[in-house]
């Protein structure tokens, strides 16, 4: 059995994060069971730094968006990681599911 702590792997689902009334598009890159990795869509709208930012998932699996909040960690020119801080218990087993299926598809990152 696999620990899933360090577990990351590469995906491909849109991602929306608010701040205030800014709405920001783009990709999930890569994702863990604590946090993500977006790239920023061209022409999207930027913020600053803010403290919190509600984000909103598509994961493929899921017919409805998967909301949770989350605190920006790092950025890199169009590139942002975000650490979940607000995740149901419902919400991480979705997100430890399609981690699992990315895993299988061989898309995990060591």
């Amino acid at each position: 059995m696999q620990l899933r702590a360090g577990l990351r792997a590469k995906t491909d689902f849109p991602v929306l994060t608010l701040v205030g009334q800014a709405r920001c598009e783009g990709r999930a890159v890569e994702v863990s069971p604590s946090g993500i990795v977006v790239e920023q869509r061209e022409g999207s709208a930027t913020f600053g730094s803010p403290l919190l930012v509600r984000v909103e998932l598509s994961l493929p699996e899921r017919l409805r968006p998967l909301r949770t909040l989350a605190r920006p960690i790092w950025s890199a020119g169009k590139r942002f990681a975000f650490k979940f801080v607000g995740a149901s218990d419902a919400d991480r087993l979705s997100l430890a599911e399609h981690l699992d299926l990315q895993v299988l598809r061989g898309l995990e990152l060591k």
